[in-house]
């Protein structure tokens, strides 16, 4: 128990470090592209959504083929590599003059990605059975707050330095948590591959994983819950924008600043609590929930303009988002099969980038032909499919249980006569 302690402080620390430089990143951009890059008018837009998207397509891409290499020589050496690798190319952020030659360097960050995805693996496989969704929540309270603490550090850098003087400090935060990897954390005996996957290639190792039911509707599920979620944070500060209030002593940039964070707080503060809730209750019963709530709130958002109401229809979306992903991962845990854990949730990995790169460009034309109120209905029609994917679950379990209670009956009743 205390080996895990130690083992689970190190990926605290990593997953803590590793957000707050990709949060570090959010300010940075547009300011390099208006005092290096001298980029102006809706090029502005069209750069910062093609440098921010570019990183989430190799990573949906390459996600897979790490999770292979993981379970056949071990998590910890691509972890490694993703570090020092990263480490490398932000570094050379600093250099850069051109705007393509910043989107060069974040499609090259996306080849190693593998740190953070293979520290939430080492956590969801290395937990005990009933702390497993408390450990996904308490991942996931880290990884908010070095979300929210990123554009903070990143902003006050801004006041004393260029841009180029602010990015090593994101290659400083990832190179101490690839230092915490090498150093602390350690890598449990892995199954044994078999002759049999010996021989198999990656497709007939995705068309395994994709045939462990209920993978498919989770898989799905994280891909909306991404779409809605990562889709609705451009649209943010034309929405705040549009609102009506009484609180005459505060501009839009305090407004908008109060709305991000109310979201951000949920998640950090109930993040862990819904995890050892989930525990308890089991995850699929919080996912039910989160959705069907997610989806409501999207109906008010659809139709009010009015800030108390959108600040608190924020604040109650973090309490979803910290009742989502941690429970879709804690029950892909139950699914996966020993020595294909870094495939399976690879795959995983790969349908969220998915949601978060389709999200963002989407949202954009959605925003465009429709409205502010359309991105809201499509945000709810996404949730609602995420929402009955959760209770198809549900009733794939049950239809499950009672089978095998048949099957039990059958065999006591064979071996009575």
């Amino acid at each position: 128990m205390d080996s895990w302690n130690r083992q689970f402080a190190a990926l605290l620390s990593v997953q803590l470090l590793v957000s707050t430089a990709h949060g570090m990143f959010v300010p940075l951009l547009p300011s390099f592209l208006q005092d290096v890059g001298h980029v102006s008018g809706d090029s502005l837009y069209i750069w910062s959504g093609a440098i921010f998207s570019a990183n989430f397509m190799i990573m949906m891409l390459l996600m897979p083929f790490l999770g292979r290499i993981g379970d056949r020589y071990g998590r910890k050496p691509v972890m490694l590599w993703s570090g020092f690798g990263m480490t490398l190319v932000t570094a050379c952020m600093s250099l850069v003059t051109e705007p393509w030659q910043l989107a060069l360097l974040r499609l090259a960050q996306g080849c190693f990605t593998g740190i953070l995805p293979f520290t939430m693996v080492l956590i969801l496989i290395g937990a005990a059975k009933n702390k497993v969704g408390v450990s996904a929540g308490t991942m996931q309270m880290m990884g908010e707050t070095g979300s929210l603490i990123g554009p903070l550090i990143a902003s006050s850098l801004l006041t004393f330095y260029s841009v180029r003087g602010a990015y090593p400090a994101m290659s400083v935060c990832i190179l101490l948590a690839t230092v915490s990897v090498l150093c602390f954390v350690k890598e449990g005996p892995r199954a044994p591959v078999v002759s049999k996957m010996e021989r198999s290639t990656l497709l007939t190792d995705w068309k395994q994983i994709w045939r462990m039911k209920p993978l498919p509707s989770l898989l799905l599920s994280a891909l909306c819950i991404n779409f809605a979620l990562v889709g609705t944070n451009p649209i943010i500060p034309y929405y705040v924008r549009q609102s009506t209030h009484t609180l005459a002593f505060l501009n839009d940039q305090w407004l908008l600043g109060i709305t991000l964070s109310a979201t951000s707080l949920a998640v950090i503060v109930f993040s862990p609590l819904l995890g050892m809730l989930s525990d308890r209750v089991g995850p699929l019963l919080l996912l039910k929930i989160a959705t069907s709530t997610a989806f409501l709130l999207c109906i008010v958002q659809a139709v009010t303009h009015f800030y108390p109401l959108i600040l608190a229809c924020r604040f109650t979306l973090g309490l979803c988002v910290a009742g989502m992903m941690p429970n879709i991962q804690a029950q892909v845990r139950g699914l996966v099969r020993k020595g294909m854990e870094g495939q399976t949730f690879a795959m995983v990995n790969s349908w969220m980038f998915l949601g978060c790169l389709t999200g963002p460009l989407l949202g954009g034309v959605i925003v465009a032909h429709f409205g502010i109120r359309g991105w809201f209905i499509t945000a709810m029609l996404v949730f609602a499919v995420s929402c009955w994917q959760a209770f198809h679950i549900g009733s794939y379990q049950s239809r499950k249980a009672e089978m095998e209670v048949t099957q039990a009956v059958t065999r006591v009743s064979t071996t009575t006569n």
